[in-house]
Parts: C-alpha cells; structure tokens; sequence
C-alpha cells in the first residue's frame, strides 16, 4: 500500500509539475502559429496522437465502439480541459504562471472539497472534517501570502 501512495503520489507531482508548463510552452506555439487557438489544436493533436498511441498497444481498440455509451456529461472533461488549456495560453504571458496558478489552485480546491463534500458526479462522498478545513485554510493563506509579497517592490 505505501510503495502505491509513493508511485501515485510522485506521478501527481510530475502532472502538477507540468500545469504551468502548458500555459509557457503552448504560448510559443501560439507565437508560431499566430493565434491561441491554432496552438491549443495543435497541442491536441499532439496529445491524441501520443494517447492514442500508448492506448492501442496497452488496451487495444475494442473499448472505442462503446464511447456512445458514456454518459454525456462525460464529454465535458474535453470541453474543460480545451478551456484550460486556451486560459493557460492567453493568460499566463499576461499575468504570469505563479499568478496563474495561484488562482488555479484555489478554484481546483474549492470544487474538488465540492465534489467529495457531496459526492458529485458519482464520486464517494468525502465529508469534510475541521483538519481538511485547516489544510484548505492554510493553503489559502499560503496563496496570499505569495500574492501579497509578489506586489512588493525589491528590496534595495
């Protein structure tokens, strides 16, 4: 069990690592390309080919002829994923990726305390207790924290 919470846990932290990268590197792309647009298709593509491609030779084709059967709220996460990847593109040139994130990270704590408070979306229900409510807090302050002192001026 420990040596799984290790795996997923370092696993997590290499895709959160990647988060801002989305945003800086897809900015260049959309410098080349002229628009944001046209690098978030492009990164797409990228993605589909390389999920496609580690997808086939691991699970084969036989689970695609039942995409019609997914819920179709599933479809959002595409939508979702689509809308990030145009924000993180768009915004983080303008705002800068720590800003970015900040402000990611304090949306993706208060859904995902959302989803597990009320077990939304079919998820197990979570509740949760006044230690998750602290964590959140002081993530929260943490976030300000670096907000506040990133309006400071240098010092001499």
């Amino acid at each position: 069990m420990m040596r799984s919470t290790l795996i997923l846990a370092a696993w997590t932290l290499l895709a959160g690592a990647g988060i801002p990268l989305i945003g800086v590197l897809n900015s260049g792309m959309a410098r080349s390309v002229g628009n944001p647009f046209g690098a978030t298709a492009v990164m797409f593509a990228v993605a589909f080919l390389v999920a496609l491609g580690l997808s086939l030779p691991l699970y084969g084709a036989t689970g695609y002829s039942r995409i019609g059967s997914a819920p179709l709220s599933s479809y959002g996460a595409g939508l979702l994923i689509c809308f990030y990847a145009l924000s993180a593109t768009i915004v983080i040139p303008r705002f800068g990726a720590g800003n970015f994130i900040a402000f990611i990270l304090v949306a993706q704590l208060a859904t995902a305390a959302a989803i597990d408070q009320f077990g939304l979306f079919g998820m197990a229900r979570q509740p949760a207790n006044a230690l998750k409510l602290g964590g959140f807090l002081l993530i929260l302050g943490g976030i300000v924290l670096v907000q506040v002192a990133a309006k400071r001026p240098p010092p001499n």
